[in-house]
């Protein structure tokens, strides 16, 4: 199976991150550099991982630390009901696409570059995948003109 189209070069015979000539065995990347390059753009587990290294293991919208989130109290009465899996889930950064994928796949994506990429904690990804704080964001920013 082919990679998507990434870079313009996928599925030319020439290296498919900077077009150069392929020589030797080399069927893919004309070096190690131009692998190492494409997998840190495009390869989701790459890309995740570089933009919270990136952040400093920080939620990019309330500041909270992955080692704050550790240490964050549980809300009274909240149950474990599928064990741990639950537990290290909220514990963690989530990566969010500002441009959005919709619905394809995720693992080679041109969408995938650094700067397309938003370290949150989860209830900061959930803030913004809701309508409402949309909304507010489209009213602060028509407020200034509207003065």
């Amino acid at each position: 199976m082919d990679k998507p189209i990434c870079t313009g070069y996928e599925n030319q015979g020439i290296c498919v991150m900077c077009g150069g000539e392929l020589r030797g065995r080399r069927t893919v990347y004309c070096s190690e550099e131009c692998m190492e390059l494409y997998h840190r753009l495009f390869f989701w587990s790459s890309a995740s991982r570089q933009a919270i290294r990136r952040c400093n293991h920080k939620c990019q919208r309330c500041g909270v630390t992955e080692a704050g989130l550790a240490k964050m109290q549980r809300p009274s009465g909240w149950q474990n009901r599928i064990g741990n899996w639950r537990d290290h889930y909220l514990l963690r950064l989530e990566v969010h696409h500002i441009e959005p994928i919709n619905g394809q796949n995720r693992t080679w994506h041109v969408l995938n570059i650094p700067s397309n990429l938003l370290v949150l904690c989860h209830e900061c990804h959930v803030l913004i995948h809701t309508p409402s704080y949309w909304k507010a964001q489209e009213r602060r920013q028509m407020q200034p003109a509207l003065l």
